[in-house]
C-alpha cells in the first residue's frame, strides 16, 4: 500500500462569496505564477467566484506578511502566501524564510483569519520545480487548505 503525501480534508462547506487574496513573491516568477494559476483554478472549481479572487505581487517573501495583513484588513476572508527561497552561499535565505513564516503566523493569529503559508525554502531551484507540478503540487494543496481552514473557522462561530 502506497502512502499518500496529500491529506484528505473531506469536503468542507464552501461559501462562494468568500474573498480570497493570493500574495506571491515575484522571485522565481514562472514558478510562483504556476502556483497562483493552479490555486486559482482549484478555488474556482470548488465554487469560489472568480471575481472574489485577488492576486497581489510581492517584491519578495519577506514582504508577504505585510501584504497579507493589508489584504485581510481590506476585507479578504483568507490569504495564500506563495514564495520560493533558494539557499545560497550566505545565511540570508534562512533569515528571510524564518521571518516570513513567523510574520505570517503572527498576522493570522492577530487577525483571526487564515493564511496558508506556501513559501518553499529549498536548496536548489529544481527542488522548488518538483513541488510546483505533479500530483502533490502546492498550488492546489494551498487552495484546498485555505478552503478547509475557512470552513472550520466558520463552523466555530
Amino acid at each position: 500500500m502506497a502512502i499518500s503525501e496529500t491529506p484528505n480534508y473531506g469536503t468542507p462547506d464552501i461559501d462562494p462569496d468568500w474573498k480570497i487574496t493570493i500574495v506571491r513573491s515575484v522571485w522565481y516568477d514562472e514558478l510562483t505564477k504556476k502556483l497562483v494559476s493552479d490555486a486559482s483554478d482549484t478555488l474556482i472549481a470548488a465554487g469560489i467566484k472568480q471575481e472574489n479572487i485577488r492576486v497581489i505581487d510581492s517584491p519578495g517573501s519577506y514582504e508577504l506578511p505585510l501584504l497579507c495583513k493589508h489584504a485581510l484588513l481590506a476585507g479578504a476572508d483568507g490569504c495564500i502566501a506563495f514564495g520560493i527561497i533558494v539557499q545560497g552561499a550566505t545565511h540570508h535565505a534562512a533569515l528571510v524564510a524564518e521571518a516570513s513564516a513567523a510574520g505570517i503566523m503572527q498576522v493570522q493569529l492577530e487577525l483571526l483569519k487564515p493564511i496558508v503559508f506556501e513559501v518553499l525554502f529549498v536548496d536548489i531551484a529544481e527542488d522548488a520545480e518538483r513541488r510546483v507540478s505533479g500530483k502533490n503540487a502546492k498550488g492546489p494543496l494551498a487552495a484546498k487548505t485555505l478552503l478547509t481552514s475557512l470552513a472550520r473557522v466558520q463552523e466555530l462561530h
